[in-house]
């Protein structure tokens, strides 16, 4: 029997590991996405959000471009690819490769461990890792059955005006080191089509046409600085109607956090009550969600 967490590489991407609660039984898997901020890589977001009451398989997945998977030149490389194209060299990528490895990834899991393939997958990303889910629930052929989306947003857009707003808040010194970095991030046509392909609310009728209809929680921080919890609650509401005309609005719901930013720091909270508290109601409400829709 394993541990109760198992650090591996599976086609050539880093996974950790967590077992069912009761691994004797059979169970589905969850695969988890992490952030760009916190939680942001795989062990972060396996110690984040364990869901040890769960009954499946989780596998919590290493980002392209984050990590143990950083570009050759480190965190230098990765500002340069951030400042030089913000979408092309930096965000798609990121989310493009992940979709696009996740069904090797599965197969592997599978391969590997006692997993159930006839219950569906369920997914779970923050923050670009969201966005990422957000993609593979549009584009991917894989039978996404529950989905939990905490810290996204609706399209592009809110992604680069986070992006122009971090540029210029560190403008000069960021001038010193790249003289050519522009305050505002330079749309091309390729990235027009990318702002098309990642306008989520666009993209709501494709994402219910799945069978069966995904069973959706957006989870969001009140407080979130970087995508305001608005522009989710615009994706939500474009969603809801095709939820309602099917009688299925109970498998779609957002919950929103008072006390929580973006990132989600487990240190940091130490000395917030109210912020483990939001945590702890978090971690309790993605829990019952992947057990009352993905478990058998």
């Amino acid at each position: 029997m394993m541990s109760s967490r198992e650090s591996l590489e599976l086609a050539g991407v880093p996974v950790v590991v967590r077992p069912p609660a009761n691994p004797r039984l059979s169970a589905p898997l969850i695969v988890l996405w992490h952030g760009a901020g916190i939680p942001g890589s795989e062990e972060n977001l396996a110690e984040t959000f364990p869901l040890k009451e769960v009954q499946a398989w989780k596998a919590y997945l290493g980002l392209p471009l984050f990590g143990k998977r950083l570009p050759v030149g480190g965190t230098d490389e990765m500002m340069q690819r951030q400042l030089e194209d913000y979408v092309l060299r930096a965000l798609l990528p990121t989310m493009e490769q992940a979709m696009q490895e996740l069904p090797n990834v599965v197969r592997a899991l599978q391969t590997q461990f006692s997993i159930n393939d006839k219950e569906g997958i369920g997914l779970f990303g923050w923050s670009v890792g969201g966005l990422t889910a957000l993609l593979t629930l549009v584009e991917s052929s894989l039978p996404i059955k529950v989905a939990v989306l905490a810290g996204v947003t609706k399209d592009l857009t809110v992604a680069v005006d986070n992006y122009e707003r971090h540029v210029q808040n560190a403008y000069p010194t960021l001038k010193e080191q790249y003289p050519w970095v522009e305050k505002r991030y330079r749309w091309t046509e390729e990235s027009e089509v990318a702002k098309q392909r990642l306008d989520f609310v666009s993209h709501a009728s494709k994402i219910t046409q799945r069978q069966p209809m995904p069973a959706i929680l957006f989870a969001h921080g009140s407080q979130d600085d970087i995508f305001p919890v608005s522009k989710v609650e615009e994706l939500y509401a474009a969603l809801a109607p095709y939820y309602e005309q099917t009688n299925q609005v109970k498998r779609l719901s957002i919950q929103t956090f008072e006390n929580l930013k973006h990132n989600i720091d487990l240190e940091a909270a130490e000395n917030s009550p109210e912020m483990q508290q939001d945590i702890a109601e978090l971690q309790r409400i993605v829990a019952e969600w992947f057990s009352q829709y993905l478990t058998p």
